[in-house]
């Protein structure tokens, strides 16, 4: 069995806009209960960037054994100790199947949400097993696949006996939540397989194209930086994703604001169909999750209020954008794929 050693930490508690997703399991091979939506949070992650500051490693480049510093519980960081480079990667969630492809690693496994497929279009996984949701996972079907390392999220994995098991099969290297902390966990990930040098490059040429695609939307708006709004209609709900969030992040490393609805440490603001102009920036960027029959895009975009959102009415920037990527990319390569499309939609207005 991989040795954990617990650390004491401070639990955090959430910020009102996350739901708890906790959950429990039995003894047998099922997952049992493990429950996590996406975009959805649970006791313990209000300051994240505070817990994903103590994760790592402190091993040479490419030196094993190594000691890796995660989320053995929810709340506990302890160490989890990789014998050798690892060779079987099973990953249980997109951003970290993305941290794997853009390190060169094809994984063994994927678990993914329920609603999508096992990966998204732009990632290539050559011959990858299913796994299923990272809701229901088959835990005799990932030990089958003999995995040296696996790569998640406590919130993914938000029962702690389910956290148990999956060590019992491998090292397994969990950070606190996908989305905010997406450039955090590349270089946890990155740790756990010892490519930390080539997730720095990665992201050290991710940021300097920001910085550009940044300035070229600044020059195709007259000199200005227009506000952006970003949209997404789920199941149930339409949200105004804020800064604690992928997108959130890849639109403050290009320098482009947020309108003051959007503009708040969290990961969205979740209206009604009422409130869309509730959407005030000067562009307008909206997606959908999943099936849009299954959402209420249909009766939003065609409806009455659509003509009084700021950007539509005043004939600015609207444009929708794949989910796959501007939403549920989570790693390096798909904040890349955003940073082509936004320098398309800048190229469009010139």
């Amino acid at each position: 069995m991989p040795r954990t050693v617990p650390l004491s930490i401070a639990v955090f508690v959430v910020g009102a806009l996350l739901l708890s997703g906790c959950g429990a399991t039995d003894s047998s091979n099922s997952a049992g209960s493990n429950k996590s939506n996406v975009a959805t949070g649970q006791d313990g992650f209000e300051d994240v960037r505070k817990l994903a500051a103590q994760l790592g490693t402190d091993a040479a480049p490419g030196e094993f054994p190594r000691a890796v510093r995660n989320l053995v519980a929810n709340g506990e960081v302890g160490e989890t100790v990789i014998p050798a480079k690892p060779e079987r990667v099973i990953v249980l969630d997109t951003g970290e199947l993305d941290n794997m492809v853009s390190l060169g690693i094809t994984p063994v496994g994927i678990a993914h949400p329920a609603d999508s497929g096992m990966a998204p279009d732009y990632l290539d996984v050559g011959d990858a097993v299913d796994l299923g949701s990272y809701d229901a996972l088959d835990l005799e079907q990932i030990k089958n696949l003999e995995p040296d390392l696996i790569l998640g999220t406590s919130l993914r994995i938000d029962d702690d006996d389910l956290k148990r098991k999956l060590q019992e099969i491998a090292p397994t290297v969990l950070s606190p939540r996908p989305g905010v902390l997406w450039k955090q966990n590349l270089l946890l990930n990155a740790a756990a397989v010892g490519e930390e040098a080539r997730a720095k490059k990665l992201l050290d040429a991710y940021e300097a194209r920001a910085a550009e695609v940044g300035d070229a939307v600044v020059e195709a708006n007259a000199g200005k930086a227009p506000t952006i709004s970003m949209l997404r209609f789920m199941a149930g709900r339409i949200r105004l994703y804020g800064n604690d969030s992928f997108i959130g992040i890849v639109l403050a490393d290009a320098g482009l604001p947020r309108p003051k609805t959007e503009a708040v440490d969290e990961l969205a603001v979740e209206i009604s169909a009422e409130e869309i102009t509730l959407a005030k920036g000067d562009w307008l960027l909206w997606g959908t999750y999943g099936k849009p029959d299954a959402t209420e895009q249909a009766a939003v975009v065609d409806g009455p209020l659509w003509d009084k959102v700021p950007a539509v009415a005043a004939g600015r920037v609207v444009h929708q954008v794949a989910d796959e990527t501007w939403y549920l990319g989570l790693g390096v390569a798909g904040a890349e794929l955003v940073l082509d499309d936004l320098n398309a939609i800048a190229a469009a207005q010139r």
